[in-house]
């Protein structure tokens, strides 16, 4: 509940029909949020805090930490990072015993959904990171698409639209189309259909059939610094099943399939068919495409864009076999990262089968909310995914 409503509710005329059930619950960061302010000396004195808070909660579990772990280097690695001994904890069950590797995951996912939902900052970067994730799926057998690092001596020009992107790489052949990705991207929006071309000179066409470069605009700048900082990945673009393809839909289809750890087994706890509008480079709403909720049977509920509002009918149905093997896939996929509490995995419905795109560690609050039947907040809310290690 956010402060200023909680407050309101408490002070206000609603504060006799407080309950211990309804009571809103004060959660350590936003009490410390509100404690230091929002501006940079918060922000700093936030971090000093979280840091203090972590080396102590490592010197407190250091009997454990010891076996796996140089003692003094992870008290110093949880003082400049605020990682916890859960996240020491963590890094042996995921195959990470080098600190190091703390440096580059415990900034990105410290975020409090982050904490909130899985409670492990490690397992929760290792998923959101796309590359990593990728690298994992496909060890273990899992139908993964192919990628390949688009390091930062890449070159790269924007495209002809807001969405797409023209780059060369020598293991790439020109000619060909790929997703071009952020590998730490969120929501959606680092993503862009890439074109290979041959080699060209920034500012310069080096084949009098390559079209002009374009001024580079915000979104050319974003992908300049995404490219120099080596955060690209290029991945196998993935042909829509045949339905969809008749229909019209440019994007591929994407399922997200939301797997848990509830009472200590993991389990699919619903599905959301996520299709792209006319054009759009992915299946996502802040693209303009729509959110229909998967029934049990396979069949699609109305489609909602991202303001909530229907956008019509969708007929396609799932076969029971398909859904079968989805559920096997995401579960399996699950069980590779020890630690995470809950993933929304997309899943992309290509003419070559289902494939594991990418997991998200935290995959929002709208697809909960379209899964009736389950009363998905509660059992977050008393579980808190702490069953089973």
């Amino acid at each position: 509940m956010p402060l200023r409503l909680a407050a309101e509710f408490v002070c206000g005329a609603h504060g006799e029909q407080l309950t211990e059930e309804t009571a809103p619950r004060l959660t350590w960061d936003a009490a410390m949020a509100v404690a230091t302010g929002t501006g940079s000396a918060g922000h700093a004195l936030r971090s000093i805090v979280y840091g203090v808070r972590g080396g102590v909660d490592v010197w407190r579990h250091k009997q454990a930490i010891r076996r796996d772990h140089p003692l003094l280097d992870a008290v110093l690695m949880a003082l400049r990072t605020s990682c916890d001994s859960r996240d020491f904890a963590a890094l042996h069950k995921c195959g990470r015993r080098d600190l190091a590797a703390l440096r580059g995951i415990v900034p990105r996912a410290r975020r409090a959904e982050y904490r909130d939902w899985n409670n492990c900052a490690v397992a929760a970067g290792l998923i959101n990171d796309k590359a990593e994730c990728n690298r994992r799926l496909r060890a273990a057998g899992l139908e993964a698409p192919y990628q390949i690092h688009l390091g930062p001596e890449t070159m790269m020009r924007s495209g002809n639209s807001a969405r797409t992107v023209d780059f060369f790489h020598p293991a790439v052949p020109p000619g060909t189309r790929w997703m071009i990705k952020d590998r730490h991207g969120l929501q959606g929006e680092s993503v862009w259909l890439g074109r290979a071309c041959h080699r060209f000179e920034p500012g310069r066409d080096a084949d009098a059939n390559e079209k002009p470069d374009v001024e580079v605009d915000e979104k050319g700048a974003e992908l300049e610094a995404l490219a120099r900082s080596g955060r690209l990945v290029a991945e196998e673009l993935l042909r829509p099943e045949d339905w969809f393809v008749t229909v019209g839909d440019s994007a591929l289809p994407t399922l997200r399939v939301v797997t848990s750890k509830l009472r200590g087994q993991t389990e699919v706890v619903g599905m959301v068919l996520f299709r792209g509008g006319p054009g759009a480079v992915a299946a996502n709403r802040r693209q303009g495409g729509t959110a229909h909720l998967v029934h049990e049977d396979g069949s699609c509920a109305d489609g909602l864009d991202a303001q909530g509002r229907s956008r019509g009918p969708c007929t396609y149905r799932l076969p029971a076999s398909r859904t079968k093997e989805i559920h096997s896939m995401c579960i399996g996929a699950h069980d590779l990262f020890p630690c995470v509490g809950s993933v929304g995995w997309d899943v992309g419905l290509s003419s070559r089968g289902p494939f594991l795109l990418e997991g998200n560690p935290n995959w929002g609050m709208n697809v909960p909310q379209l899964m009736p039947g389950r009363p998905m907040l509660e059992e977050f809310r008393t579980t808190r995914f702490r069953d089973g290690w």
